[in-house]
This record gives structure tokens, sequence and C-alpha cells, in this order.
């Protein structure tokens, strides 16, 4: 099927046929607006991969691409083997931008995101860096200390604090503070997943209900009906099925089936799956805080793609949202679970049925505080190089500004060293990839900003305001452009505050 899709999108006879229809003023006016951002977005897409191109032009880029793909898995055999090297620039990358009618890589990389223009990326991750620097230097500070007390305790003469020592002296500092392990009594797997069926039920509306004998895979495989909350409207099927197996590995969502609309209502279909332990006889499986974040996120992504009401399937759930939006809504949910309310309905002790204390919450939450500081500068400071690389035409040099641009940004010093570091880093290497650091850290203030201002706002109804959000946001999927969306939810403009 990708390689379909690829093939279908060369056909310049195909785009001549869009173009015709998204040109023509009148018909686009007659369209729902659905069927209008599908003409917009094939036309995008068929324009960026070259259809629009002259003969001579289109076979310009699909050498160029040939050259990138043989350039990645060059690059990535010699990082695996170690006895090689292969040296290339943005030289490709440019010219492909240039070719399709771009100034830069980074702006060709992000026209079909939410943030659109690198420009607007720099602004966030600016305003950001400036509300995070006066904490990450008090946090270094501290690190600073434990580093300089080491020092002294064995005689040596402390000489700055490098990129080396962040992760040792985090660590120390993290576990002088508060270990997160005594929470796990609180957390077994059977009461979390029915707490959060019914956190999820309150907050978008719908009845999940356990299929009895059902169909499966596997004896471990549970199936659930979902329903609006009236029981009289079917919204789709989604199976869990969370205990280690020969194979299985992380947590994810798999989408089995896309809901669209055919001559009546094609009900979508997915699968969560991870990767838990057995429960004993005795005990339950109990789980991690982090464990708990993390299966709270990918529930969420089920409910994604189960309360999408797209009618075309091209637009349904995960999959369709721009790569700088998908996150968003799975991190509001994962971020509930470190809400003192919400924990409350979550976190019982496994034995008496007790509450979570709430000092225990309030240690949780100062936990994650730890650090935040100069953790989230180090994004920061990656999404900025990555945009200083692949934004600009100058020629410079890839480490140098590494370093400079880390010590800047970051606060910390890579000490003058040589070592190329950029270059383990693939994320900056695949083409495919480059200029798009700035998408989780886009995703991150979008839910902050939609979790503090709308869900966890004094006096509002939690419920009220998840139905607004499925409405509006869930329901929606792809149809729509994410900024609108969100707009239109919040009432103005995400901001970064």
């Amino acid at each position: 099927m990708p390689s379909f899709k690829a093939e279908t999108l060369l056909r310049r006879d195909v785009y001549k046929t869009i173009r015709a229809v998204y040109d023509n003023k009148e018909e686009m006016d007659s369209l729902s607006d659905e069927n209008k951002r599908l003409v917009q977005q094939m036309e995008l897409e068929y324009r960026r991969k070259g259809a629009a191109l002259s003969e001579d032009e289109f076979n310009e880029l699909t050498k160029l691409n040939l050259k990138l793909e043989e350039l990645e898995v060059s690059f990535q055999r010699n990082i695996d083997s170690r006895d090689e090297k292969t040296l290339f620039t943005r030289g490709e990358l440019e010219e492909k931008a240039k070719l399709l009618g771009y100034e830069t890589h980074a702006e060709y990389a992000l026209e079909p995101h939410m943030a659109k223009t690198p420009q607007a990326a720099y602004d966030m991750l600016t305003e950001l860096r400036k509300n995070l620097t006066e904490l990450g230097s008090k946090e270094l500070e501290q690190l600073e200390q434990l580093k300089r007390s080491d020092m002294h305790a064995v005689g040596k003469i402390y000489e700055g604090f490098f990129e080396w020592d962040r992760s040792f002296y985090a660590n120390k500092l993290s576990n002088q503070n508060f270990s997160t392990s005594n929470l796990r009594c609180y957390f077994s797997l059977p009461q979390v997943i029915r707490n959060m069926f019914e956190l999820y039920q309150t907050l978008f509306g719908v009845t999940i209900v356990e299929m009895e004998n059902p169909r499966v895979w596997h004896e471990d495989v549970e199936m659930y009906e979902l329903w609006e909350a009236d029981k009289e409207t079917f919204v789709g099927h989604f199976y869990t099925d969370f205990f280690h197996r020969p194979g299985k590995s992380r947590i994810s969502v798999h989408n089995i089936r896309s809901g669209y609309n055919d001559e009546t209502r094609q009900y979508p279909v997915c699968a969560i799956v991870a990767c838990f332990a057995k429960p004993e006889p005795s005990t339950p499986v109990l789980l991690h805080h982090t464990e708990v974040e993390m299966l709270m996120g990918e529930l969420g992504r089920v409910f994604q793609n189960m309360l999408c009401k797209t009618k075309l399937a091209k637009f349904h759930g995960c999959k369709a949202l721009e790569q700088d939006f998908v996150e968003t809504p799975i991190q509001i949910l994962k971020d509930f679970m470190w809400s003192p309310h919400i924990l409350d309905k979550i976190a019982r002790h496994y034995k008496t049925g007790e509450s979570i204390p709430h000092d225990l919450v309030q240690q949780l939450q100062a936990a994650k505080s730890n650090g935040a500081g100069l953790s989230y500068l180090r994004q920061v400071f990656l999404a900025m190089y990555d945009l200083a690389i692949y934004n600009s035409a100058d020629t410079v040099d890839a480490n140098t500004l590494f370093n400079s641009m880390n010590t800047d940004i970051s606060l910390i010093s890579c000490g003058g060293t040589r070592t190329f570091v950029v270059a383990k880093l693939g994320y900056f290497i695949k083409h495919t990839l480059a200029s798009k650091y700035y998408a989780h850290l886009w995703s991150q203030v979008n839910s902050a900003d939609i979790l503090h201002s709308c869900f966890l706002k004094d006096g509002i109804d939690m419920s009220e305001v998840g139905m607004a959000f499925r409405t509006i946001v869930l329901e929606a999927g792809g149809s729509k452009d994410s900024m609108d969306g969100l707009s239109m939810f919040l009432g103005r403009e995400p901001n970064t505050q």
C-alpha cells in the first residue's frame, strides 16, 4: 500500500485533474468542508511530490530523492559498522526544496504541519526558552553544588559542569529527593483500567461494554464495544491485549479499521497492545507511575481513533493529524495522571481500597518538577539547532554550531570537545524528519495550554469540557486544520504562557 500511494502521487495526469478542481472557485465553493479539504490536501501532496514540475525538473527531483535515500542507508550502515565515513551536506535537501519552490528545506518540511512556517516554530521555541532559562539556571546551581562536593571529597579541583555530568548528577539529585517505587501498591492494573474506563466514559459521554466470549487471537485479549452514553448509538469496538508474550514489546495502539461513511457507517476498530507481566495468583500486576501515565495516554489514542466522525477514511483518527499536533490530545490525558483530583479517582491501594495519600501526590508532583527547566531547555536547544541547520542556506560547521548553541541555550557546556555528537542523533540526519524536532515541544505547549486553561481550571465541569473537546477536536480528525480546531475550542489562538 505505501508503494502504491507513492507511485500514485507521482501521477501528473491525476494532478492536472485535481488542479482543475482546485482552481475552479465555483466548484470548490459548492463542496462540503470535508470534500474541499480533501481537494486542498491532495493538491498539496501531489505538488510536494513534484507533480507540478516539468519533465526535466521531475527527472532531476527523482535523482535527488534516490541520492538522499542512498545517503541515509550509507550513513546508517556506517554507524552500525563503524569502519567508514560518509560525507554529505544539506545541498541535496536545499536543491530539492528550491526545485519545488521553497527557499529552504525547513520551509518545505513544515508547510503541511500546524506550525506552517519555520518562523512560527522558532517563535514558540524562543518564548519557551525565555520562560525556562531562570528555572534552568537555578537547577544548574544545584547540580554544580553536588559536583563541587564530590570534587572536594576526593581532593580534586572543580573545573566546571559539563554535558557528560548532566545525567549522573540529575539522577543523584532525583534519588535524594523521592523514589516512586512505593507508589506501585496504588496502581494495580485491573483497578487502574476500570477507573480509567470510568474517567473516559465521564469525559467523553460514552459507555464501554465488555463482550462475553469474543472471537479473539489469544486468551489474554478482551474485546469491548463503545456506545454513546444513551446506549442507543453504536460507536465502534476495540481490543485490549495487555500481557507479555514472545514477540510483543512496548505499549502501542493499532488502528485495525478506520471509520468512514459509505452507504452506511463503517465503524472504527482498534487495539491497544502492551507487554505487562502476568499477575501472580495472589497479587495483581502493580504498575509504576510512568506506566500508568503511558497507559492513560495510549488509551487516549484508542478513543482519539474511536470518536473520530469523518466521512472519509483519509481523515480518520491519529494518522490523519499534523505531526506537530498528533500528540497533543495524548499529552493532555497523560498529564491527568499528575493531577491530585484525577489521581484520587484512579489510584487505590490494591488491598485496602484506600485513596493515594495527598502527601505522596505532592511528592510525586515535586519529583516531576525536579530538573524540568534544564530538561526542557535541552529539548529547546535541539529543536533550535535543527531549524538553524535546515532553515539557512549559509555554510555552517555543524559540530561547532552544536557546541555553541548547546552552551548558550541549554546552559551546559560540551567542554570544547570535538566529538561529533550530532552524528548519533539520527533525527537530524533522516531527511523525512529534518526540521521537525520542534514538533514534540509544540504538542506539549498546546496540551499544557488546553489542560490548565480548560480541563483543570477551577470550577470547570470536566465532562462539559471533555464533550466540547470531543466534538470540536477529536471528531474532526484531519478533516480540518488543527490550528483552526484548537482555536475554536479555546476561543482564541493557543499560547505558550
